[in-house]
């Protein structure tokens, strides 16, 4: 029988590993603004839309007036595994919708506030009910919402170019699960559910060089993020095995989701064309356990081990101003916080290569709507092959296509 304290044990170690991963590794995902999509997200030293509350809020207080920008992606994800000696099975998790907002106003020469609204950490994953790795995980929603008020203080009255901003996170979480119980050839299933409400912070600085004007810097700094989940677990069976399993109960986990230091530079070597190279660090050796409570009061610690990663990415973007069009391309290199003995259907994750393409066409000179696509290139990843982690061996098979549409609005500048 896969008893109670394992089920719980792997079903929360679920909700460390997706809620601890980080962009597009891990799914954390960056798809806020289709523009930066477009670009590959090497935007932290060039963002002046209202999207630079997420990539850098140093960027909120360069514009004039008051901007809105609103949008959504669409990511469609895939992946497989094929356990060692057996036979390849797929997920069937749907396409999910990343909604996003966002506004700022510049109500002083020096002051700009805003306030944003995206979901960057979250994972959905379903796996077939006859799965082998039923027991250790059939489905998985993971959802947090950051709501991001921020100010900016342009200070180029002072020092030309350079302007700085930071705000708060407040970030609502939910988790939901569910996993099979097996009892020899009969089965029956574990959900699990909870939420959680955590508190963060971020902050940026962009500096374009008065005496070198083609050139722009930025540096993004966003917080640590610790969200106490905390809620009910829930288990069926047939009645001559409910006996064996405990009352429902109260579960809890804290997951601290990682810091992170982004930063890049652009140049403008002719006036139509930009291309901006950027670093993304993330702090992923941070989430080294999981502590959880079970239902009668005990603690399990298991161990997560992830690594840090450097993130590195390179956009560019030419403006054909008689067209009212803007053309970008993009590519990233995203390695996996997750090492082999972890890997497992809760996080199926690899050292990731992308490419982005997308354009934006002004209606007018106010009004914009932008389109941005990204594809995972497939690649595969061996679990570890020696040990007792993971409990199942295999490769996985992964790739994913993304899709991002924003529109915007510029008035009263």
């Amino acid at each position: 029988m896969h008893t109670l304290r394992s089920t719980l044990i792997s079903a929360l170690a679920a909700v460390g590993a997706t809620s601890g991963v980080a962009h597009a590794n891990a799914f954390y995902l960056s798809e806020h603004d289709a523009e930066a999509v477009g670009r590959g997200f090497a935007n932290a030293a060039s963002d002046d839309e209202p999207s630079s509350i997420v990539y850098n809020p140093g960027g909120i207080a360069v514009g004039q007036g008051t901007a809105v920008s609103v949008g959504g992606s669409l990511v469609f994800a895939n992946a497989s595994f094929t356990p060692d000696g057996g036979s390849k099975f797929s997920t069937t998790t749907s396409p999910q919708v990343l909604p996003n907002a966002f506004i700022t106003s510049r109500v002083h020469d020096l002051v700009a506030v805003g306030i944003g609204f995206h979901a960057p950490f979250g994972s959905a994953i379903d796996w077939p009910e006859d799965a082998p790795t039923a027991n250790v995980l059939q489905h998985i929603s993971l959802r947090t919402y950051f709501i991001s008020p921020v100010v900016g203080i342009n200070l180029g009255k002072y020092v030309p170019g350079l302007s700085i901003g930071g705000g708060l996170d407040i970030v609502p979480s939910t988790v939901e699960i569910t996993q099979a119980i097996y009892f020899g050839t009969d089965r029956g299933s574990a959900h699990l559910g909870g939420t959680a409400t955590g508190i963060g912070g971020r902050a940026g600085i962009q500096y374009h060089p008065a005496a070198l004007r083609q050139l722009e810097l930025g540096v993004m700094w966003r917080s640590k993020v610790k969200e106490d989940y905390t809620g009910n677990a829930d288990f069926n069976s047939a009645p001559e095995y409910r006996s064996v399993l405990p009352p429902d109960g109260k579960i809890a986990t804290s997951v601290t989701m990682p810091q992170s230091i982004s930063g890049g530079v652009a140049y403008r070597p002719i006036k139509p064309l930009q291309v901006e190279a950027d670093l993304s660090w993330v702090g992923w050796s941070s989430f080294n356990t999981l502590d959880i409570t079970l239902p009668n009061g005990t603690h399990q610690v298991t161990q997560e081990q992830y690594k840090d990663t450097l993130t590195v990415r390179v956009g560019a973007e030419y403006r054909l101003p008689e067209q009212h069009l803007a053309l970008r391309l993009g590519y990233i290199y995203d390695p996996t916080p997750i090492k082999p003995e972890f890997l497992t259907v809760q996080l199926p994750d690899a050292n990731r290569n992308d490419i982005t393409a997308g354009a934006t066409y002004h209606v007018t000179p106010d009004y914009a709507v932008a389109l941005g696509l990204l594809v995972v290139l497939p690649t595969s990843r061996q679990t570890a092959t020696t040990g007792n982690e993971p409990p199942n061996k295999g490769q996985f098979d992964i790739s994913a296509f993304v899709a991002s549409l924003s529109l915007r609005g510029r008035f009263g500048h």
